[in-house]
């Protein structure tokens, strides 16, 4: 049986990667003065494009569970960047809004996406990164088929 190297491992890799591009953003929020997480960042982007999504559809597109969401949402109304409203079509549900401050924020936020990408991508061609974002595709595929068997 072949050794195992921890340290070379894809899985590994991957996941202190990950957590690499979580310090970095923060490190641009905090630059920016802006007020919210990364993850508070991808329900407004949610948001941004499809204003009036319910929670569980925000859920959905984030690719997070639905009580994370719902933790997320609730801060973002907090902070007042967003606003719950009852569902019309199940009142058992709610849909999400954008307010004003979110809208105030939305450049800067662009903005730190852009400067993140920028340095994770530095040095690497748009080939490379096309090729990248297939590899990721199909790993997000194999994740999910197993996940949901």
């Amino acid at each position: 049986m072949k050794e195992y190297n921890f340290d070379t491992s894809i899985n590994h890799r991957l996941a202190t990667t990950a957590n690499s591009l979580r310090r970095l953003t923060f490190k641009l929020i905090a630059e920016k003065k802006l007020d919210i997480t990364p993850e508070q960042w991808v329900v407004l982007y949610y948001l941004w494009t499809e204003n009036g999504l319910s929670l569980s559809m925000l859920a959905e597109k984030s690719k997070k569970d639905f009580a994370n969401v719902s933790r997320i949402v609730d801060k973002l109304v907090k902070a007042g960047y967003i606003e719950k409203r009852k569902s019309e079509a199940d009142s058992r549900s709610y849909n999400v809004f954008l307010l004003p401050h979110a809208e105030s924020i939305r450049s800067k936020v662009i903005s730190c996406w852009q400067e993140a990408t920028e340095i994770l991508m530095s040095g690497i061609s748009s080939e490379k990164q096309e090729i990248l974002l297939d590899l990721f595709s199909r790993i997000d595929k194999n994740l999910s088929e197993f996940i949901n068997e």
